[in-house]
């Protein structure tokens, strides 16, 4: 009786560890870049300041919790700023022409983790 009592009782814990939910971040304690999603750099600094001022500027304006840029890449036809927001450092990609005109930001994480 009592080895049943142990058998189901192991049975209810594992179910319960499948249960637990991730918070979709790194090991680093950063969130994951979303499984799919375009190339997230890290560490190449190539885009004009113009570029990263206006991308860090517009992504400020839209969250809260602090924007790292932590990467970028410059193109003749959009520059590529890529940085991360709060604690979690939430993956965000910004498309911007390199003087700094419309820039455009997009959540580079997966929505399942908002």
């Amino acid at each position: 009786m009592n080895s049943l009592k142990i058998a189901i009782g192991l049975g209810a814990l594992a179910s319960l560890a499948a249960c637990v939910e991730t918070s979709g971040t790194s090991s680093g304690g950063q969130m994951d870049v979303a499984a799919g999603a375009p190339p997230f750099i890290e560490g190449v600094f190539d885009a004009s300041d113009a570029a990263v001022n206006a991308c860090r500027n517009l992504l400020a304006s839209q969250t809260t919790g602090g924007v790292r840029v932590v990467g970028s890449e410059f193109s003749q036809a959009n520059s590529a700023v890529y940085m991360r927001v709060g604690a979690n450092g939430a993956p965000w990609r910004c498309l911007v022409s390199d003087d700094g005109r419309n820039p455009s930001v997009m959540f580079m994480g997966s929505e399942g983790t908002l």
